[in-house]
């Protein structure tokens, strides 16, 4: 690549726009528009070659990185650190005040401009962590005063998972094949974990007509919601002899509930330092951001609802703030290609 001395801002722009999947050229880019102090955009590119090859932030980092590469890979990894920080800091503080305090420290884990600690070693949020959120691996039920509505309707609810499962209804992965994290190979693409989804990226799916009870008893409880449709909710099964290795989920401001519906002997699951056998028609909810695997060293399928709820700690203002961020977030990152004039298509979530 040429310094970014060598051409304009705009020259670059307008190589880019021609190779917007080109990581080398959205890092030099991304230089050429930061040095012009157009950091925004600047920003835009960086992220967009991230997207392509997210090693365009990571360079830097390499022992063997010199020179200009070394240089505007951290560059372009400190600003995108402080882009996001601020945006969601400046998202929470028009939000409201002094009430939102513990959701203005909290911290997004690619983007985090300082060193994070957490309150228990066993806790790792991928995506998104709250530091003042009290860290319980398992929720009482009594503190979760919608939990009766959902255990009532058991019955229902298995009945109509079952009358599914003997019509075939589709089951998906769910490691789809796409993940390459090592650990995910040996359920990569494959049924042994699988989901029958009723909500998916806050859409019903068309299996979710078959569920009509199923649905009603989910109303009972605060699902974690995109415009009042539930963000996802699906039945897991877990086939005989399956495992799913240990792993955190994406933040700690959500609970993981699962309504267990077949539970064979040795089927059970751990968080953090316990291990909990699903009691079959009870609830079990749990923070995903602590490490946690499951398996089911049974011969027949273990099935359980599953769905998120907030953490029960949050205010409702808390909550609108958080959601708030997610929003600003997606809207400014399906915003680049307009922002940059590139005709490229955009992932439909980032965060």
């Amino acid at each position: 690549m040429p310094s970014i001395h060598d051409h304009t801002p705009d020259e670059f722009l307008e190589e880019f726009r021609k190779g917007a999947n080109d990581p080398p050229l959205a890092l030099y880019t991304g230089a050429a528009l930061a040095a012009a102090g157009r950091l925004e955009e600047a920003v835009a590119v960086w992220t967009i070659g991230e997207d392509a090859d997210p090693i365009i932030r990571t360079i830097w980092l390499h022992p063997d990185a010199q020179g200009e590469l070394k240089e505007h890979s951290r560059n372009a990894d400190t600003l995108i650190r402080r882009h996001f920080t601020d945006m969601h800091r400046k998202t929470v503080d028009e939000m409201g005040g002094e009430e939102l305090d513990r959701i203005r420290r909290g911290v997004w884990m690619q983007y985090a401009t300082e060193p994070c600690s957490y309150r228990h070693e066993k806790q790792r949020p991928l995506i998104f962590y709250v530091p003042d959120l009290p860290a319980r691996p398992v929720t009482p039920n009594d503190m979760l005063d919608w939990t009766g509505a959902l255990e009532a309707a058991h019955g229902d609810i298995l009945a109509e998972y079952s009358e599914a499962v003997k019509n075939d209804i589709t089951q998906y992965p769910y490691v789809s094949e796409d993940i390459t994290e090592p650990q995910w190979q040996t359920l990569r693409g494959k049924l042994d974990w699988s989901a029958l989804y009723l909500h998916f990226n806050a859409s019903e799916t068309q299996e979710a007509k078959h569920f009509p009870k199923t649905l009603e008893a989910l109303s009972s409880a605060p699902l974690v919601a995109r415009d009042g449709t539930p963000l996802e909710t699906f039945f897991s099964r877990l086939k005989p002899g399956a495992h799913i290795p240990p792993h955190c989920g994406l933040t700690n401001t959500r609970l993981t509930v699962h309504l267990p519906l077949i539970v064979p002997d040795d089927c059970e699951i751990r968080v953090a330092d316990d291990i909990y056998k699903w009691t079959e028609g009870k609830i079990t909810a749990f923070d995903d951001s602590f490490e946690h695997e499951a398996w089911n060293r049974s011969q027949e399928d273990r099935a359980v609802l599953i769905f998120e709820t907030h953490h029960p700690d949050l205010t409702d203002a808390e909550i609108a703030a958080i959601e708030a961020v997610y929003a600003r977030f997606d809207k400014w990152v399906s915003g680049r290609a307009e922002m940059l004039q590139l005709e490229i298509k955009e992932p439909a979530n980032a965060t």
